[in-house]
């Protein structure tokens, strides 16, 4: 991405889209270039805790704020201004969008986004940076097919954000069997793969949309080798 675009990464629940963005740190470390991280879901701590388990024990050029709690706007922008300012950052993770929607205005949650999308991309533009935002998908039924249409209040994320990811992870191949007998298998627990599917859904810059698989091994993104150029 470039300075003062908005990234969106959705999928289902426990498909990899906080880790992924980990692993987009990592990345961002290893070139020098500095990232802040809004992590409403777990604490400073915990989201040290999963670095270390990825085997990042040294010194991440990634920094928390110690007061998540906040979450107006108006409080992330001047969090985002100083981690420019005194800590060069040029990458900023929000996990995850919701946590964005004041509680007043919860019940009428679609009609914020747009607002919300628009004010981050002002402050991507503003502040110079890219920034990653996490966004729930609806409930996604067995065999649906993940796309844009997928995420909450899609229409309007879809079309503020610049980049859409959608992650999942792909299941195990079962064997044929009756469909009554399929339906008991699927109630007891879904069975998958360590293989992870990132699709670019939406490229704003070329509009090229392409999909890679990846091997998730100890909270590692690794790219399947061998893959198909047109995907």
């Amino acid at each position: 991405g470039r300075d003062g675009e908005v990234v969106v990464v959705s999928g289902p629940t426990g498909q990899g889209k906080t880790t992924f963005l980990q692993n987009l740190t990592i990345n961002y470390h290893d070139i020098e270039v500095p990232s802040l991280w809004f992590s409403y879901e777990m604490s400073p701590w915990y989201l040290k805790e999963k670095f270390v388990k990825m085997g990042q024990d040294k010194h991440l050029l990634t920094y928390a704020p110690t007061d998540n709690v906040e979450t107006r706007l108006h409080h992330v922008k001047e969090l985002i201004k100083e981690a420019v300012e005194r800590k060069l950052c040029k990458i900023v993770f929000i996990d995850h969008l919701h946590y964005l929607i004041p509680l007043s205005e919860a019940k009428n949650s679609s009609l914020m986004i747009g607002g919300i999308l628009r004010d981050l991309k002002t402050m991507a533009v503003e502040t110079g940076t890219i920034i990653f935002l996490i966004a729930h998908t609806k409930k996604i039924y067995q065999d649906e097919e993940l796309d844009l249409s997928s995420i909450r209040d899609s229409s309007l994320i879809s079309q503020e954000a610049d980049y859409v990811f959608l992650i999942e992870r792909l299941k195990k191949d079962k064997p044929k069997v009756k469909k009554k007998l399929a339906s008991v298998i699927d109630k007891s627990g879904t069975e998958w793969t360590n293989t992870a599917k990132v699709t670019l859904a939406k490229n704003r810059r070329t509009g090229i949309m392409v999909y890679r698989k990846f091997e998730v091994v100890n909270h590692k993104f690794i790219e399947e080798q061998n893959q198909d150029e047109d995907t």
